[in-house]
């Protein structure tokens, strides 16, 4: 309730203000005022607030300050000021009544239909202010229809063009924040997509592991070698290690299904382009180099643009590969340069910064896991030394390869081939 009166308030005082920018058309007491397109705009502005009620309350602001500025600027009585701007408190109560009555804000779809509602009661509230101020008497009707025709027409199709601009700029602007949030999602749903590979992969590393011990179980269970109470001990062991194995592989498969359930599923979006991967890539470290305060210029380039429903994986090696260059980069004129092309049958990202590079004797160990040069001194946190590491592992399940180019003095380079056959998706009736 309270929001209502402040919108109505809020209206009936820019009304009033507007409504000082205005023009005589007969040279009597009688004006067209850009108000009443200021009114009509926040109506439709606040499509909540009371049309009738608000009319009334911004026809008794108009009429109170066009007397308070005759009294104090033009020192006329105040019997004198209300008597000649009573009319406008008339033209807006009529104004408000009439396109009440036609419903205009459900016409705001039909703009045809809207401008003649609003024109036609534009018309009919100046019809019934000049004849409270006996306008016809001195101006012939031929000239007061022309004039108020004309301005009623004008004044409906700013308040519809204004409004129609509003709108679309307004959904534009939601277009292009539900398009960055999509991209963002797309990145997580990405990086979660590579997460499950490595739980379905240690799945299966603990059902190796499983298995062994339970190898170990039965051999030990047909040994004679060991005298009985130790061999029941060592059996014990090794069946307890194998419940214990089998229980964290179950809650492993929950996780999965949970983390699965989560993700859209992969039927929704088929298929990316390799321009659409690196527009989202782009996007998103755009907006992370302006929330870390690090000028680094972002280079993508695409040769062959190619689909592929592997868009998820192939999109989180870029993502830790981009991440991994902008951490290495620290000179004013950094860049990381990402570039794609077809070679040999293989779809090859080159991924390139100027940035602190990599020792030579450090090159061959990159891969390797637990392997990191990366250190916080405030923290003193560690990396994890997994990155390139997982890198390698995904670029391998796609039956790519991952290597490190290091001979540019100055320039990093890491090359990440996949092969076309496996990453390119044909569509049905391709050749």
């Amino acid at each position: 309730m309270k929001n209502r009166i402040k919108e109505i308030l809020l209206v009936s005082l820019f009304t009033a203000f507007m409504g000082q920018v205005n023009f005589y058309p007969f040279g009597t007491d009688f004006r067209i005022t850009v108000g009443v397109v200021t009114f009509t705009f926040l109506l439709l502005y606040f499509h909540s607030i009371p049309i009738i009620a608000t009319s009334i309350v911004t026809g008794v602001s108009v009429l109170l300050l066009r007397v308070g500025i005759d009294m104090f600027v033009n020192v006329v009585s105040f019997n004198v000021a209300s008597l000649k701007h009573m009319p406008a408190l008339m033209y807006y109560i009529s104004f408000g009544i009439i396109i009440e009555g036609a419903s205009f804000r459900k016409l705001f779809e039909k703009p045809i239909y809207f401008i003649v509602v609003l024109t036609t009661a534009d018309i009919m509230s100046n019809f019934l202010e000049l004849m409270i101020r006996n306008q016809f008497i001195i101006e012939s009707f031929d000239e007061i229809f022309s004039t108020i025709m004309l301005a009623a027409v004008i004044r409906s199709c700013i308040v519809v063009a204004l409004f129609w601009i509003i709108k679309y700029y307004s959904l534009f602007i939601t277009k292009e924040e539900h398009q960055n949030r999509y991209k963002e999602l797309l990145l997580i749903t990405a990086k979660l997509k590579s997460e499950v590979f490595f739980l379905k992969k240690s799945m299966q590393d603990i059902e190796g592991a499983m298995a062994k011990s339970y190898s170990i179980y039965n051999t030990l269970k047909e040994s004679n070698t060991l005298d009985k109470e130790k061999l029941n001990n060592l059996m014990s062991d090794c069946l307890n290690l194998s419940i214990d194995i089998h229980e964290i592989k179950k809650d492993y498969n929950r996780i999965v299904i949970s983390m699965e359930k989560l993700m859209p599923a992969s039927d929704i979006y088929k298929t990316m382009k390799i321009s659409e991967i690196f527009e989202t890539i782009e996007n998103i470290f755009t907006r992370y180099l302006e929330v870390i305060n690090k000028d680094i210029k972002l280079i993508f380039e695409v040769k062959k643009d190619i689909k592929t429903s592997e868009y998820f994986i192939v999109m989180s090696i870029l993502n830790n590969m981009i991440q991994n260059a902008i951490e290495a980069c620290y000179r004013s004129d950094s860049y990381v340069k990402i570039r794609c092309y077809m070679q040999d049958k293989m779809v090859v990202f080159n991924i390139e910064d100027n940035g602190k590079g990599i020792k030579e004797k450090e090159q061959e160990l990159v891969f390797e896991p637990g392997f990191t040069t990366k250190f916080n001194p405030e923290t003193g946190q560690i990396s994890t030394g997994l990155g390139l590491t997982h890198i390698k592992i995904l670029s391998e399940h796609l039956g790519g390869r991952v290597s490190l180019n290091n001979e540019i003095e100055g320039i990093t380079e890491f090359r990440l081939e996949l092969p076309e056959s496996i990453i390119t998706y044909e569509e049905d009736g391709d050749v």
